[in-house]
């Protein structure tokens, strides 16, 4: 079998474990609980809860063609289409029942985390008033650079009591060691994810923005399943072939970019347009600062709190300009591409400070566009592309000049 057999069979594999997940979650053969991201999904695996995730289902809703209707229905129900792009879509659904999958599993427990956006626990509030159903939220520090013995201390606190929480609503004993063994197959499976963005230091880079964002899919919503650790190890297999083999995500890769903030998921065509030109992303600050981390399996609670607190919305503005300094000179970047996003305020603050620190100490040209990541209504997609035309031209004179 080559290895992108293997990694075609492990995907087949990873995608119906998340459907037999679903469709036991759905039918009541075990509790659902709505989770936000940045919480500890391990500990819900652990004692068999199924972390359901309304951001990522917003995000299916988009690719689907349904973001504009669900945001409409939003509307209808007094929710504001200027919020959180991925609450209303997610609050829409709920409101009137449609989307993918026929809209919302309806949910035992909801789960949010209050340290790393505005939204959310709000969100979950009104999800709360809809649904009835138990709310926990789970508090963290902001970081200042990194984490400090007292924010690890913390975070510890805060996972225990949500396990005394979770133990409270379901009358089940928390199992220690199936814990541990969820941790050590969600860090395995984060550590094949990571060497699999090292690898796109590699030019030609042998893996694109649209993979790696369709791939991120089993770390949240099939956490700590062998299945999950399959497909990365297979994940990874086939990127290093590719890398082995010169083979590059676009046909000719002339421009490395930073893509900076959530992806465009109506519009997701964008990035292969991108490609089409010459310009492939090889880093974005989403993906090596949320997903690619594991964790310390000797400490499970130690190593949840570490990978939990170091989110890109949680650092401080000279601490993300630090990062992404270096991660231009590892993957050696020529540009960067900073999406203003209207629909996650919280992640594009501080933007434009880092692409103008860049520009100034390193002489990174950006291109800056607005829009919403989950709000179709707000995207015009020939707009788009004129100022990738315009930004190809930027690098291509940039190139010819010497930086």
């Amino acid at each position: 079998m080559t290895a992108h057999e293997n990694y075609i069979k492990a995907k087949e594999k990873l995608l119906a474990k998340y459907y037999q997940n679903y469709s036991d979650a759905a039918s009541k053969k075990k509790l659902t609980a709505h989770v936000t991201g940045f919480l500890p999904f391990e500990v819900l695996v652990a004692m068999d809860i199924f972390p359901f995730y309304p951001e990522g289902y917003a995000t299916r809703a988009c690719n689907t063609d349904m973001g504009d209707e669900l945001v409409f229905e939003a509307e209808k129900a007094g929710v504001s289409r200027d919020l959180c792009a991925f609450s209303t879509c997610a609050l829409g659904s709920m409101y009137s029942d449609k989307g993918p999958q026929g809209g919302m599993i309806a949910p035992d427990l909801l789960i949010s985390s209050a340290y790393t956006c505005g939204a959310h626990v709000p969100w979950w509030e009104l999800m709360h008033q809809h649904y009835k159903v138990p709310l926990f939220i789970i508090d963290g520090p902001v970081l200042c650079a990194d984490y400090e013995e007292r924010h690890i201390d913390f975070y510890i606190s805060q996972t225990k009591e949500l396990i005394s929480f979770l133990e409270k609503e379901t009358g089940k004993d928390f199992d220690e060691d199936r814990f541990e063994k969820v941790v050590e197959l969600s860090s395995d499976a984060c550590e094949y994810f990571h060497k699999v963005i090292e690898l796109r230091k590699n030019s030609p880079s042998p893996v694109g923005f649209r993979q790696l964002f369709a791939d991120m899919f089993g770390l949240v919503n099939v956490t700590g399943e062998q299945e999950t650790l399959d497909f990365y190890k297979a994940f990874y297999e086939e990127t290093l072939e590719k890398k082995e083999n010169n083979i590059g995500v676009a046909e000719h890769e002339e421009y490395r970019l930073i893509w900076d903030n959530l992806p465009i998921y109506h519009d997701m065509d964008l990035f292969d347009y991108f490609e089409s030109k010459g310009m492939v992303f090889v880093y974005e600050t989403l993906l090596k600062e949320y997903f690619a981390k594991g964790l310390d399996k000797s400490d499970p609670f130690r190593g949840l709190a570490k990978k939990y607190l170091t989110g890109w919305t949680n650092r401080r503005l000279d601490r993300k300009i630090e990062i992404v300094e270096e991660a231009v000179k590892e993957y050696r970047v020529d540009g960067i591409v900073v999406f203003e996003n209207k629909g996650c305020r919280g992640y594009s603050t501080g933007q434009l400070d880092v692409a103008k620190s860049l520009k100034e100490k390193i002489g990174i040209p950006n291109m800056i566009v607005e829009g919403s990541m989950a709000d179709p209504g707000s995207h015009d997609p020939n707009k788009f592309r004129s100022m990738v035309d315009m930004f190809h031209e930027v690098l291509k004179s940039q190139s010819a000049g010497g930086r």
